[in-house]
């Protein structure tokens, strides 16, 4: 298949398509994994090597005598992580049925130049949008599970179309994972405070604390209705005895939250992700933060964006339209066998949970 430019000529060349990624950023739906990954330095090699665990406890200096050596401290001993950076690739095509409703469109003498100009924008802005958050939802969906579970899972189910790794154990300590004294569903006999307290302390006492706690709203609903939860919750805001037992005690998130702040105990950020995965031409909507567990993150970034340039940055297909959102690199082309307009996303990245010591995990359903 030969590439050709564009059949949407001047109004798809690579100045005008540019302009408009630049100038809609704010249109592109934000990406979870911004929040809490920044990209690395794009590289050539597609090999990468990463640190995890760099220390956050600074020991104390010593006092020396005035005439004495001064102390030379140890540094920690790193773990590395060596691994390969993969593509990530989406392509969706403008076919021949669709591009002729486009040119009846445009010969209608009815409709305005400009009408006809912004029709050609928006079947454009349309597709680049699509394969550009494609790309973002692949990336939320791996981040989102590295840290709920510890793991990256690349299997027939969440990556059908392409490669099948399996589990990729990112060496979270096994000290790191707890289980909840009770089954969170049990709201009659869990201990959900009680629990988040024991591991706060316990991750205090190695010298390591937390910022916050991403969970699931399931999670979160059956901490709520946890009695040990609406008692002392409701204690906390002076309710009475039944408002407290009711099934509708007024707790909601913020309260919750205040109460976390006044116990110096980490504050919850509820954690809302659905990924739609699509195999033979159906789309099902998967959760890749793991439900049933608890994540206790430590303040600032989480990790980085592995990341490589593509080829096509390095050797450009002639005739090929290039464009940049990110890092994330976009194409568009056309070809006459078959006929058809094509726009891809390609982002070679992958990422890397450098604090993965730092991070704790409580299962609610005491899975570990």
């Amino acid at each position: 298949m030969a590439k050709e430019a564009s059949v949407f000529g001047s109004v798809a060349d690579q100045e005008t398509t540019q302009i408009m990624i630049d100038t809609r950023l704010e249109k592109f739906n934000q990406p979870w994994y911004s929040k809490y990954f920044s990209f690395a330095l794009p590289q050539i090699s597609l090999t990468y090597t990463t640190v995890l665990g760099n220390s956050t406890i600074t020991p104390a200096a010593s006092f020396v005598t005035r005439d004495g050596e001064t102390p030379l401290r140890s540094r920690e001993t790193l773990q590395s992580l060596t691994g390969k950076i993969p593509p990530i690739k989406v392509m969706r095509d403008l076919d021949e049925e669709k591009y002729r409703n486009y040119m009846v469109l445009q010969d209608m003498k009815a409709i305005k130049d400009n009408e006809k100009k912004n029709q050609a924008l928006k079947l454009i802005w349309d597709d680049l949008k699509y394969v550009t958050e494609a790309v973002d939802k692949r990336l939320d969906y791996t981040v989102a599970e590295a840290i709920s579970t510890g793991t990256i899972t690349i299997t027939a189910d969440n990556n059908p179309d392409g490669i099948v790794v399996g589990t990729i154990e990112l060496e979270m300590p096994t000290e790191n994972k707890i289980n909840a004294s009770v089954d969170w569903s049990d709201t009659v006999n869990s201990k959900p405070i009680t629990d988040i307290t024991n591991l706060v302390n316990g991750a205090y006492s190695k010298g390591k604390t937390f910022a916050k706690m991403l969970i699931d709203n399931t999670a979160f609903l059956q901490f709520m209705q946890s009695k040990e939860v609406k008692e002392t919750v409701g204690t906390f805001f002076g309710l009475s005895a039944a408002a407290r037992n009711s099934q509708t005690a007024p707790l909601t998130s913020d309260r919750i939250n205040e109460y976390m702040t006044a116990a110096k105990l980490p504050v919850f950020e509820i954690v809302d992700i659905r990924v739609p995965i699509e195999k033979d031409g159906n789309v099902s909507i998967l959760q890749p933060f793991k439900a049933a567990n608890i994540a206790f993150i430590p303040e600032g970034n989480l990790g980085e964006i592995k990341n490589a340039l593509a080829m096509e940055e390095m050797k450009p297909v002639e005739h090929v339209t290039y464009n940049k959102k990110g890092r994330t690199l976009i194409s568009k082309w056309s070809a006459n066998e078959p006929w058809g307009e094509w726009t891809k996303a390609e982002l070679n990245a992958f990422p890397v949970v450098d604090t993965i010591k730092y991070i704790y995990l409580l299962s609610t359903t005491g899975d570990f």
